[in-house]
């Protein structure tokens, strides 16, 4: 019952927020510095650029040398760092996800990405948003595209959207 209460008292938490997610002025700083590295892929794969970045500020933060594995996150203080524990993690054959775009080992090993290419940030966001157009490309332009970039579970796909949906509206909020 405690657990029901609590998870109710969250959600009625995150319905009472009339602005989403709050952004912090390092967000707003890193996505500044990241802005650029989208114009070229989002034109090139006819993706919405706010979207694309809104994938980006819910996977990452727009930190480009973060690394997940296995559910946690590490910040790395240089791209060489963060290579080399994706490379330990590559090794175990564990799942882990990479820089700003947050690109997940099934892809890396799906399509062969060599990891070095994705801790430099124009890279990353050029391969995650030609993942999200592959998706895009099945399911249209949809919120099951953008929730199967992150997932192939419905429920979680579903949920993911709904945070980058968010993000999107935060990011339209503030132009």
């Amino acid at each position: 019952m405690k657990l029901r209460i609590c998870f109710l008292f969250i959600i009625a938490l995150v319905l009472a927020s009339e602005s989403g997610f709050a952004v912090s002025s390092k967000l707003k700083e890193r996505e500044s510095e990241a802005s650029p590295y989208f114009d070229y892929p989002c034109s090139k794969f006819g993706i919405p650029k706010q979207l694309a970045m809104a994938v980006a500020r819910q996977e990452s933060s727009m930190h480009p040398w973060i690394i997940n594995i296995q559910g946690k996150d590490i910040i790395a203080p240089t791209p060489e760092a963060a290579l080399a524990l994706a490379e330990e993690a590559e090794s175990r054959k564990v799942s882990y996800d990479v820089g700003i775009m947050q690109i997940n080992s099934y892809w890396i090993r799906k399509y062969k990405i060599p990891l070095p290419m994705l801790f430099r940030p124009k890279d990353n966001v050029y391969m995650g948003c030609w993942i999200l157009k592959q998706e895009i490309n099945r399911h249209g332009l949809t919120w099951k595209a953008v929730g199967r970039y992150h997932s192939p579970t419905d429920w979680r796909a579903a949920h993911y959207a709904w945070l980058v949906k968010r993000h999107l509206n935060n990011i339209l909020n503030d132009q």
